[in-house]
């Protein structure tokens, strides 16, 4: 990424210029929600971090026998625990903004500022997708419906594809069979006139096009109506089928991925009038996810793209400072650096739905 021309951000000539710059969006980045960190130490002579889980042993159902005769030792038959490690090796991100003389001199003083914003933003939005793809792609896929292959998800707004109660009935028991451990105990109640307890649940992460489906659910229970009753996550948006969600539009749409459609672009579920758009949303327990830096742990919890982060480093260049590479000092430069490894450490406690949604959407 580089500005390096001064028609890219031009000098404010001729302008009443305004020193107080619009705000950017920030989008909310919850894939490190309920991640199990770990870090790799500096100086150490590694990039590789592992996590080990020692297996629960087989249930006892025998009766031991009496011990009669002659004795020896031991005198029973030890069990072997079954151990597993899970490893993952961390990469080096980054980006940076070249700024020429000509671009630093022209513009006032916050324009850097506002430049190391959205350094920020890009930042965090790069590693929360990093992240993101983890979850959504390492997953199991379980496809909603009854379809068998993601070309046959789509159709009308009451067939298979749409997200139903029953699809998330599915995922909780599946998870459950698998022994998966939920983020969250049951609330008992409140007192308050309106409020709604809830179970022990796992985490979703879904679109904001998922959101409107699963809001039309039976059983659906809004955030505000537990919330005084149990600490509740960033951009949650509610609680269904043992599921609380948590809303992001940095969840991902694979377009025109689903069953052919026809009739108008215009139709619900789909982007096009070819095929529907199809849409990832991972549920999850705990420790089902890790990631990893280097130097440093990922957050656990849900930030906003732009918040400072542990471990990301701002690095800021002035002009002169490159030596024979810049003989005018001309060049200065901006950027982020960062160390990310994310990886599943246990693929039988996280599934991911894929379906579409059944909203209006225009031709895009």
């Amino acid at each position: 990424m580089a500005i390096t021309t001064s028609s890219t951000i031009s000098a404010p000539v001729n302008d009443v210029f305004q020193e107080t710059l619009l705000r950017n969006a920030k989008a909310c980045c919850p894939y490190f929600a309920g991640s199990s960190p770990a870090e790799i130490s500096e100086h150490q002579g590694t990039f590789t971090a592992k996590w080990r889980r020692i297996e629960n042993l087989t249930p006892v159902t025998t009766a031991l026998s009496e011990l009669t005769g002659a004795v020896t030792f031991p005198t029973r038959q030890e069990v072997q625990p079954s151990i597993t490690d899970v490893s993952a090796t961390v990469s080096k991100f980054g980006n940076f903004i070249f700024l020429n003389e000509e671009v630093d001199l022209v513009n006032f003083s916050g324009q850097t500022d506002k430049l190391m914003e959205i350094l920020g933003i890009n930042a965090g939005q790069s590693l929360n997708r990093l992240q993101r793809n983890v979850l959504e792609d390492s997953f199991t896929a379980v496809l909603a419906g009854s379809a068998t292959t993601a070309t046959g998800i789509g159709g009308s707004p009451t067939a298979s594809g749409f997200v139903k109660r029953s699809d998330i009935a599915n995922l909780n028991n599946t998870l459950n069979r698998n022994i998966a451990m939920r983020f969250t105990p049951q609330t008992t109640g409140s007192t308050n006139i309106g409020s709604t307890p809830i179970r022990a649940s796992y985490l979703g992460i879904c679109h904001p096009d998922t959101e409107e489906d699963l809001r039309t659910l039976t059983g659906f229970n809004s955030v505000e109506t537990y919330a005084g009753q149990i600490e509740t996550y960033d951009c949650e948006i509610g609680h269904v089928g043992g599921v609380r969600f948590i809303s992001t539009p940095e969840s991902t749409i694979d377009v025109t991925t689903g069953v052919a459609a026809t009739g108008s672009a215009t139709t619900s579920g789909r982007s096009t009038a070819t095929r529907f758009d199809v849409y990832n949303t991972p549920v999850y327990g705990q420790d089902a996810v890790g990631s990893v830096g280097f130097g440093f742990e990922h957050i656990k919890e849900i930030y906003d793209a732009g918040d400072k982060l542990p471990g990301v480093q701002v690095i800021s260049k002035s002009r002169g400072s490159a030596g024979a590479a810049d003989p005018l000092n001309e060049l200065g430069s901006i950027g982020w650096k960062s160390w990310y490894a994310g990886v599943v450490l246990n693929s039988a406690w996280g599934r991911t739905l894929r379906h579409v949604a059944s909203l209006v959407k225009p031709n895009e």
